[in-house]
């Protein structure tokens, strides 16, 4: 509330100051047009000039006597000066008037001005009210999704200990055997242990550290990667295409992103998943390639956005994409969903340039 309070304010400051500014830049316009047309009309109508042009009336008639040849050229001049004084007659007698007018179509012409920029300015508040309603709304159903995978993470496991501890209390109370009891322990710790993993994949979100930054070789990375977690999916195959290129990395957080991919390979059902590192000049990227049952048409455009995940309440929150993205655009790169099929996902992990 303290926020849209906030901005209601500020716009309405935006438009007091639009129309503050209009109207001082219209007042300066008119002194300035004001005093020039005064300056321009008082020069028309000094007495010099009305003395000057008269002198020059007398001396075209004093020509036309003298020079009886030029007679006719005289008589025109005589006629244009005549007009001339004319015209000043009448501006000196429509001096206050001229002026008027001229004030009066300021005074409309910044009327008008004032009303388009006070209209367009409404507009634009409604629009900017309509887009923050927008996006207020959508932050609120984004954390209403948030608190509800959050409720369900943490109340499944908390129900079933619960229940587990009832029945643990009514076998004591019966006197269950020492196996019974072993078996009853063994479901409570399990629950627990399904709390604990959320907590601990929530906090790695969380607290994303910063990358420190190092020269390494990409194919020993991927070669140790490789035969370190051989075993890590018994259903999926890791294979490195051979290749290297030094990359700036921090090695323990490159080595999650990697844990992060292959994890969600063998959970689409890939037989394998294959490391391929592109050099395009000073670029380096590495193409992490599986045959698994790929990405959901309709999550291709959220899979990197947290909680975003197919599996079900319980077995996850999602943020493994995220996480890794995240770790990627530290690292001065990114990770990018290059394709996906029913025959499988690429992903691409951009390197930025070492200093």
């Amino acid at each position: 509330m303290e926020r849209g309070a906030g901005a209601a304010v500020t716009r309405t400051r935006s438009l007091l100051t639009v129309v503050i500014t209009i109207a001082a830049a219209t007042l300066l316009f008119w002194i300035v047009l004001h005093e020039f047309s005064s300056v321009w009309l008082d020069m028309a109508l000094r007495p010099d000039v009305r003395r000057a042009l008269e002198q020059s009336m007398e001396d075209q008639k004093a020509l036309r006597s003298h020079d009886p040849v030029h007679r006719a050229e005289y008589r025109k001049r005589f006629d244009e000066t005549q007009k001339l004084m004319n015209r000043i007659e009448v501006l000196r007698m429509n001096r206050a008037a001229m002026l008027r007018r001229f004030e009066f179509a300021l005074l409309i012409i910044f009327a008008l001005v004032t009303a388009a920029a006070v209209v367009m300015s409404w507009m634009r508040y409604r629009r900017a009210q309509e887009h923050e309603r927008s996006d207020y709304l959508e932050r609120v159903t984004s954390l209403q999704e948030t608190a509800r995978r959050h409720a369900h993470e943490i109340k499944g496991p908390l129900t079933a200990a619960r229940l587990e501890l009832e029945r643990y209390a009514d076998l004591v109370r019966a006197g269950a055997s020492d196996e019974e009891i072993a078996r009853m322990q063994e479901s409570v710790s399990e629950e627990l242990e399904r709390l604990a993993r959320y907590t601990r994949e929530f906090s790695s979100f969380a607290g994303i550290g910063k990358p420190v930054l190092r020269r390494e070789s990409l194919g020993e990375m991927l070669e140790e990667f490789c035969t370190t977690f051989a075993n890590a999916w018994p259903e999926t195959q890791l294979q490195d295409g051979g290749g290297d290129a030094v990359v700036c990395v921090d090695r323990d957080m490159f080595r999650q992103v990697l844990v992060n991919l292959c994890s969600n390979s063998a959970r689409a059902g890939a037989g394998s998943v294959r490391f391929l590192i592109v050099r395009n000049g000073p670029h380096v990227t590495l193409e992490v390639r599986d045959n698994g049952s790929g990405i959901a048409e309709s999550l291709r455009a959220r899979v990197f956005d947290p909680y975003v995940t197919t599996r079900r309440i319980g077995e996850g929150m999602g943020l493994g994409l995220s996480i890794s993205r995240k770790v990627m655009l530290d690292h001065g790169g990114d990770l990018v969903l290059a394709s996906t099929s029913a025959s499988g996902t690429t992903f691409r992990v951009i390197f930025g340039e070492c200093a």
